[in-house]
């Protein structure tokens, strides 16, 4: 090979390596919030990004629109998958984390059912944090309320009962989850008189004890 045509392939690969991350967050957002980065984390994400150097917030795309059919999470957690295995083959090192909040929690439940922990994608998959997940499993590890107690952690999520959209159980065991379930929040709650007309749901950005208690689970799995 001519000396000029090594000298450019390693110029190239420099650049690519010097265009990787250490870390990305994939940030999907909940029903109706513009595409974009989600309310619900934008404190949260600027901790983690403050803490640990070198990482990057990809904004899952999808149209987070109301929809029953569920055609609108199977666009993000595809989204998801495709970003992580371009990452892979351009970035092998870079690592990634999954915040969900609302709608958002559950394409991030479904990308996870396309990765198991073991896989190369779930290898690389550092933290996950979800936010007000309508398929809050109950008592798992993982579940904290939004002091980062266990008030809510025997709570079922509103949707629980009507598909298997929930974090596999085999993620649970990989310590990597925390699912964020706001006292009051019918969503993550499973609605009842109590709750039915809380606004607990959209709390979750105003929250510093929310923000410290994911980004702080963040940070340790980063690091």
């Amino acid at each position: 090979m001519h000396p000029l045509t090594l000298a450019t392939l390693a110029s190239t690969l420099a650049l690519a390596s010097a265009a990787c991350n250490d870390y990305t967050l994939i940030n999907a957002r909940g029903t109706g919030e513009l595409q974009g980065e989600s309310i619900g984390f934008r404190t949260m994400i600027d901790q983690v990004l403050a803490a640990v150097p070198n990482g990057s917030i990809y904004n899952v795309v999808y149209p987070a629109a109301p929809d029953i059919t569920q055609q609108t999470t199977s666009i993000g957690s595809s989204d998801i998958a495709r970003f992580i295995q371009t990452g892979l083959s351009s970035c092998p090192q870079q690592r990634y984390v999954l915040l969900g909040y609302s709608q958002g929690a559950t394409v991030v439940n479904r990308a996870l059912q396309a990765f198991p922990p073991t896989s190369r994608q779930g290898q690389a998959i550092s933290a996950v944090v979800q936010i007000g997940n309508p398929y809050h499993l109950p008592d798992r590890r993982g579940n904290v309320d939004d002091m980062c107690g266990t008030s809510t952690a025997g709570a079922s999520g509103a949707l629980l009962a009507t598909s298997d959209y929930e974090v596999p159980e085999g993620w649970y065991g990989t310590g990597r989850v925390r699912d964020i379930c706001y006292e009051g929040d019918g969503v993550c709650m499973g609605f009842d008189a109590g709750n039915v007309f809380s606004g607990s749901h959209l709390f979750y950005g105003f929250s510093q004890s929310v923000a410290d208690c994911g980004s702080g689970f963040i940070v340790e799995k980063l690091g």
